[in-house]
């Protein structure tokens, strides 16, 4: 192929009402020139030579592959080791000594929209140094088989080290081949895999914790709705749910109730 073409106004239109009629995936007019060029890539991987035989192809369904790397491009965003700081604060002033010192034997978190392992990694660090008799279990999914195999090796180059702090950085990696590697002590708190949350994972067992960082603020209000129903179903009673700092704020749900901690914002199941 040689070009791709880049049509204004009817094709993006198109993959519009394919986005959000087949997937529930809101993308709005203000995003055009971005979600255009998030699509590049997937036009010339998948030989499309249009957004509109991208938006036909979709709306046939044939390709579970075609849809993941659409919504992994178009959801994808960059990794900062310890961040957001909304997280961090919520994690000192309420996970360590609300949460893990109610006393349970081990303690589950799931991370949605994993990306490239920074969160779920960093977010082990601070339980380690925080809690370290306490056993935590860490589950990280993201849609993209790629992104969690990566993910699983624990390995950055130095561009991808962004928010490492020197302490923690000699404390629980060590560098080899000019490559920062995670430590096995907190690789193994932590186990990657593939999710997409359209397709249902209801068979994941229960949760302590559900961190879905902006990962809702790209669906429709039906969409959102079915997936927070969802997640009540996996949390346990005096679990919590993290929302993204860019969707701090979840339509109303019978499930939940809004929490305003002085350490931060989470939702927890109405009693």
């Amino acid at each position: 192929m040689s070009s791709v073409a880049f049509e204004e106004g009817g094709a993006y239109q198109s993959l519009q009402a394919v986005l959000q009629n087949a997937f529930g995936v809101v993308v709005g007019d203000e995003r055009q020139q971005t979600i255009t060029a998030m699509l590049k890539p997937v036009l010339s991987d998948y030989s499309f030579s249009s957004l509109e035989e991208l938006a036909s192809a979709l709306e046939k369904g044939d390709s579970g592959n075609l849809r993941n790397s659409v919504l992994q491009a178009i959801t994808t965003h960059e990794d900062h080791w310890f961040s957001p700081q909304e997280l961090n604060t919520l994690v000192d002033g309420y996970l360590v000594p609300d949460m893990l010192g109610s006393g349970k034997d081990q303690y589950r978190i799931w991370v949605i929209s994993s990306n490239g392992g920074q969160l779920p990694y960093s977010l082990a660090m601070k339980l380690k140094d925080a809690a370290p008799a306490v056993n935590v279990t860490i589950d990280a999914t993201d849609i993209s088989e790629e992104v969690v195999k990566q993910a699983e090796t624990g390995v950055y180059d130095e561009a991808s080290m962004n928010g490492m702090d020197a302490e923690s950085r000699k404390k629980y990696m060590h560098e080899q081949d000019d490559q920062w590697c995670v430590n096995d002590d907190i690789r193994s708190m932590v186990g990657f895999s593939t999710c997409n949350l359209l397709d249902g994972f209801e068979e994941r067992g229960h949760y302590d914790l559900i961190i879905c960082l902006d990962g809702l603020v790209y669906f429709s209000l039906a969409i959102k709705n079915m997936l927070l129903d969802s997640f009540a179903k996996l949390l346990d009673p005096s679990g919590i749910l993290v929302p993204g700092v860019n969707d701090p704020m979840l339509p109303m749900n019978e499930n939940f109730e809004r929490v305003q901690h002085e350490a931060g914002t989470f939702y927890r199941q109405k009693s």
